[in-house]
């Protein structure tokens, strides 16, 4: 799992603003094309979950039940006129929906 420079510029400006620790990143079940990213805070994580530094006391914490379906991901930063968006590349994503929001995995 790879987290670029401009992630982890925004996740650590989102965890200053929000006064938060950690950003959680999980897979759900539902959307059209079976399963979606969920975004939250927490306020600790499991000895099973993946916990990538953004900086020495933030951290973006993966779910441990979601780790098969984001294995070998990428997560970056894109900012322009039109918005902003945390892009995720995930390599196990079969086919996504039309609108981008949800996703298959085999």
């Amino acid at each position: 799992m790879f987290l670029t420079e401009k992630a982890r510029d925004h996740l650590l400006d989102i965890c200053n603003n929000e006064k938060q620790r950690y950003i959680h990143l999980s897979v759900a079940g539902g959307g059209c094309a079976g399963f979606s990213y969920k975004w939250a805070f927490t306020e600790k994580y499991l000895d099973m979950d993946e916990v990538i530094d953004i900086d020495k006391d933030k951290k973006l914490v993966i779910d441990g039940m979601s780790l098969l379906h984001l294995l070998g991901m990428e997560i970056d930063y894109h900012k322009d006129i039109f918005g902003s968006v945390l892009n995720i590349n995930n390599p196990n994503v079969t086919s996504s929906c039309g609108c981008g929001e949800s996703f298959s995995i085999l």
